[in-house]
């Protein structure tokens, strides 16, 4: 009886939110009528294009918030991919266009799964006590509706824990095994809902949101649904555009692009460093290469690579030299494991990062944010952070020493992460970086 009142109450949910979806606000999740002292952005900015411009535009519309906030992704990607260009100018970019701190997202939690990714930006963001709501992009800013289904994924009731579990064990995916129990739950709207990348993202930050109970509100801006092209470029657009100038031996014409796809000021200093931009996956090659050379032949389970499944290693163990890294991935997939699960694994496996490693940030005895860009006007904000709230912000790398084990493990893998995107900088183009204790915050 129970268990039938919980589907009950939430089948109501849904036909109340699908009548709320009827009046979709022209803003996103509505109008906020008190100013904000900051907003919180998580990204990637890889790099920062004129949709994420559009999106800082927009709440500032509708909050009027002196100061933008940013917890950004460093050196590698949440698919696990190199980014297009080191993280102190993507940061640089994204303060010149007018984000006011930008602080890195530890590598453990930038390279793991989208709920990971979540957990461990929301956290941050929510210990920095200025920051008044959390803005990201979404192709359905239906505020209700997200809500109501970030209830339904902190909440798994019965019937969503049996469909995704026995959807599993059919071979689907995990986000695919997913969006069959939120549409067992709540019906079959919600599909045009949860199977959209922005809607995933967001619904993990709102699921974070209330899983930590964090005092973060959200706005939601709508965006493009054309990923490749369009008014907004998104950044994947933007990268396979810039494959295609290099393998049209055209990437004389590729700072003329940026120009017209990046806002000004981030084109201004990105442009210059066209020639440096793409560090395709493929150059992660050899050192891949060297790893498989030193896989033991067996590992326990704490040991394992993070995210990697025994039957993945097995799989991978079965890999024969020499080896390319897509046709390697290509080899790996299955139907019940993305693409995305596969090469942060990889990843994960050439930094040494393991199953052990694994921290939820609500368990964590200390956090950290490594401050890498600022606005001057901003800096301000650092001095209302409190003393005892747990976090650190890094502006001094060279001196940062944590004592807790956890902490400073998590640190180390930040740095073993710059040292890997460094060498492939220098593998490539022969360009060499300051190594990470010798860096200094970017300040405009």
């Amino acid at each position: 009886m129970i268990c039938e009142g919980i589907i009950t109450h939430l089948h109501f949910k849904y036909y109340s939110f699908i009548i709320k979806k009827q009046r979709n606000l022209q803003e996103g999740s509505g109008v906020i009528t008190q100013k904000m002292k900051a907003i919180g952005i998580i990204s990637e900015y890889n790099p920062y294009h004129t949709g994420h411009a559009f999106l800082l535009e927009k709440a500032g519309k509708i909050t009027g918030f002196s100061h933008a906030v940013s917890v950004m992704s460093g050196n590698f990607s949440q698919q696990g991919f190199p980014m297009v260009s080191d993280k102190y100018l993507r940061a640089k970019a994204a303060a010149a266009a007018g984000i006011g701190l930008t602080f890195e997202l530890p590598t453990l939690y930038a390279t793991g799964s989208a709920r990971d990714f979540a957990e461990g930006a929301i956290s941050l963001l929510t210990r920095l006590s200025f920051v008044d709501t959390l803005c990201f992009g979404v192709e359905d800013a239906d505020k209700d509706a997200f809500s109501e289904i970030a209830d339904c994924i902190t909440a798994e009731p019965p019937l969503y824990q049996e469909t995704l579990r026995n959807c599993q064990k059919d071979g689907l995916s995990y986000p695919a095994a997913r969006e069959e129990a939120l549409a067992k739950v709540l019906g079959e709207e919600v599909r045009g809902i949860v199977s959209k990348p922005n809607n995933i993202l967001g619904l993990e930050y709102m699921a974070a949101i209330k899983r930590q109970r964090s005092p973060l509100s959200v706005l939601l801006i709508p965006r493009s649904t054309d990923y490749h092209s369009g008014t907004y470029a998104s950044a994947t657009g933007i990268r396979n555009h810039l494959i295609s100038l290099r393998e049209n031996e055209q990437e004389d014409t590729a700072g003329a692009y940026l120009r017209e796809v990046l806002p000004p000021e981030a084109a201004k200093i990105l442009g210059p460093e066209a020639g440096h931009f793409l560090l395709t996956p493929s150059c992660l090659t050899p050192y891949l290469a060297a790893q498989l050379l030193l896989l033991p032949e067996e590992l326990p389970d704490e040991q394992l690579p993070l995210g990697m499944t025994r039957e993945m290693l097995h799989r991978l163990k079965k890999a024969t030299l020499p080896l390319d890294y897509e046709v390697l991935v290509d080899s790996l997939k299955r139907r019940n494991e993305t693409r995305g699960r596969i090469t942060r694994s990889l990843l994960h496996l050439m930094l040494g990062i393991r199953e052990a490693d694994r921290v939820e940030p609500a368990k964590a005895p200390s956090l950290y944010l490594n401050l890498l860009a600022a606005r001057r006007e901003s800096t301000s904000l650092l001095r209302e952070i409190p003393e005892d709230n747990g976090l650190t912000i890094i502006t001094k790398k060279a001196d940062y020493d944590p004592e807790d084990p956890v902490t400073a493990r998590m640190w180390e893998m930040d740095k073993r992460a710059s040292d890997l995107y460094h060498q492939l900088i220098f593998d490539s183009f022969g360009v060499t970086l300051p190594p990470e204790p010798k860096r200094t915050p970017v300040i405009l």
